[in-house]
């Protein structure tokens, strides 16, 4: 197992497009680790960067506390899994897996037919050998893809994007065949994926990324509920939470945040200083009550409903037209319907409007 580490990275495009800002990273050996933040924040190329496929602009790359800056990717002990991986169509499946083991000088009489074999029978694919790649679904094309990343025995295993555009069923067990050969081996694992359920099922932590910027690092549980900045909060999390503005009275015995003309309750003194301005306050869709005493509710009208089962995701809007998602228990209510909600003030976030950093999350469940 091996720490990857970046130290001080920036990656500018030729075209002047800044991918990566002084990004300073540490994967810890041995644990999966994911890369997670909106289209064009750097994820892909902080991939690229580790796997030798792009050169920083400045900074430097370490994995195992060697500088491998300047080394190629086949040097650098890897498998690799980019978005662009495709198969070889000239090849059958088996030729397409052993193709790392003919570039390492593993000849198949010499041991690549029982590392073939091996990789086979852990992923269950003896069926597919002898078969044309074009001939095999998405997800089998993944499997392939992924037993041809690890044969080579590599100490870190490099994905990017892996289980894109699977159906529901094919996703979840290759998700499962990623974390049991992950454990079974010993890997470093970095992931970077556009799927915050892949990121929070698989990852142990996870960075997410703006803008070629570090916003937070943590373990998935903490970063949902304890985001790092407001816009942590609204990108982080299925559904995302609500971050509104609000106007806070800290005086005469009271701390109140007004907010979409109620006055919510709150006794924490990190208000003091926003007295007679604004502050960000973040809640869950979770964490909104439905029902309440009218004059202590928000009025919102239902624009669209997503049944999740036992409960239902409902898009709202106030009469001022102020969006607000929320989850609501039993079936969905029909379009167009008037709900009173309730806001629980020991469960709101507040979030510096300036800074956009966090100043209150509330306390454990």
């Amino acid at each position: 197992m091996y720490d990857i580490e970046l130290a001080d990275v920036t990656k500018v495009y030729p075209s002047g497009v800044l991918a990566l800002d002084h990004v300073n990273l540490l994967v810890r050996a041995g644990e999966v680790f994911g890369i997670v933040g909106p289209s064009g924040c750097g994820k892909t190329t902080a991939l690229r960067v580790i796997a030798g496929l792009e050169q920083p602009t400045s900074g430097r790359v370490h994995i195992g506390g060697t500088d491998v800056t300047e080394l190629e990717t086949r040097q650098r002990g890897l498998g690799l899994i980019t978005q662009a991986n495709l198969l070889m169509s000239n090849r059958t499946a088996a030729r397409n897996i052993t193709f790392p083991l003919e570039v390492a000088g593993i000849e198949m009489y010499r041991g690549g037919d029982e590392l073939l074999d091996f990789e086979a029978s852990t992923l269950r694919i003896h069926h597919l050998l002898e078969r044309s790649p074009k001939t095999l679904s998405e997800g089998e094309r993944r499997v392939v893809q992924l037993a041809r990343a690890v044969i080579a025995s590599p100490s870190t295993l490099l994905m990017d994007e892996p289980l894109a555009h699977l159906e529901d069923l094919v996703r979840l067990r290759l998700r499962a065949d990623i974390l049991r050969i992950h454990r079974a081996r010993g890997l470093t694992t970095l992931l970077v994926t556009a799927s915050q359920h892949d990121a929070m099922a698989m990852s142990d932590r996870i960075v997410v990324l703006f803008d070629g910027v570090i916003h937070q690092v943590g373990t998935p549980t903490d970063v949902y509920e304890r985001p790092a900045t407001a816009q942590v909060a609204t990108f982080f999390g299925e559904p995302s939470m609500n971050v509104l503005p609000a106007r806070v009275q800290a005086g005469r015995g009271e701390r109140v945040v007004e907010l979409l003309g109620r006055r919510v309750p709150m006794w924490s003194p990190c208000l003091d200083p926003y007295d007679g301005s604004s502050v960000l306050v973040g809640f869950r869709p979770n964490d909104v009550v439905l029902g309440g005493p009218a004059d202590d509710s928000i009025e919102v009208e239902v624009r669209a409903t997503e049944p999740l089962g036992h409960e239902t995701f409902a898009e709202t809007v106030t009469p001022d037209g102020v969006r607000i998602s929320c989850t609501i228990p039993g079936r969905a209510p029909p379009v167009g319907t008037t709900l009173d909600l309730g806001l629980r003030p020991e469960r709101l976030h507040l979030f510096d409007p300036s800074t956009q950093l966090a100043m209150l999350h509330p306390a454990g469940r």
